[in-house]
């Protein structure tokens, strides 16, 4: 059950699971953003754009407890940096999820947030509450692997269209390359950004 939320602003957040800064996968989620706001400046400039990126490495959290508190009342009884982001991620119309391939799945960091959004499984599908939430809500997956297997990235996007699933987002799009490994790989394949930047700069913010 989900309740509209109004608003003239179109509230990004990117969401970065990588240790590395300035990594390979940064750059791929950073050309995104670029993107939106070349998309916002010249293409659209009807709405309040606002982006909010959190660095996972930087923040104080803990993984899920597994108290199952949540199942009670729909409320996560942890008290970190999540409790700040757990709102933005209700209102945000477009969430950007990126994150290297460690062991065929998402970064340790990124599992560990994901894992705190149970309390919104709890509500959606235990508790069967009615929660605001963006209409027309969007997803995008980024990510980096060594590997040139294309298969490295199946548990990583089940993953993410699980979190996609519970915050009611559609899951619109993934760029997942390839023969990433070393720091700088992927500013040696400008059509790979290119592709990432153009899909920003053409998406329709509404």
């Amino acid at each position: 059950m989900v309740k509209d939320i109004k608003s003239n602003n179109y509230n990004v957040i990117a969401v970065y699971g990588s240790p590395r800064r300035d990594g390979n996968t940064d750059t791929v989620l950073n050309t995104f953003l670029e993107g939106l706001l070349i998309n916002n400046y010249f293409f659209n400039n009807k709405v309040n754009l606002k982006i909010d990126k959190f660095i996972l490495s930087n923040l104080k959290f803990s993984p899920c407890r597994e108290c199952r508190h949540c199942s009670i009342d729909g409320e996560c009884i942890i008290n970190d940096d999540i409790q700040a982001i757990y709102p933005k991620m209700v209102s945000a119309n477009l969430i950007l999820i990126a994150s290297p391939i460690f062991f065929t799945n998402v970064s340790g960091y990124l599992k560990a947030f994901i894992d705190r959004f149970q309390r919104f499984w709890a509500l959606k599908y235990e508790l069967k509450k009615q929660i605001s939430i963006v209409n027309n809500k969007k997803g995008v997956f980024l990510s980096c692997a060594g590997s040139s297997n294309p298969s490295i990235f199946d548990c990583a996007k089940k993953v993410i269209r699980s979190l996609f699933d519970v915050l009611y987002t559609d899951y619109l799009k993934d760029f997942c390359f390839n023969n990433i490994d070393q720091i700088g790989d992927v500013k040696n394949n400008k059509l790979l950004l290119k592709d990432v930047f153009e899909f920003a700069k053409s998406l329709v913010l509404v």
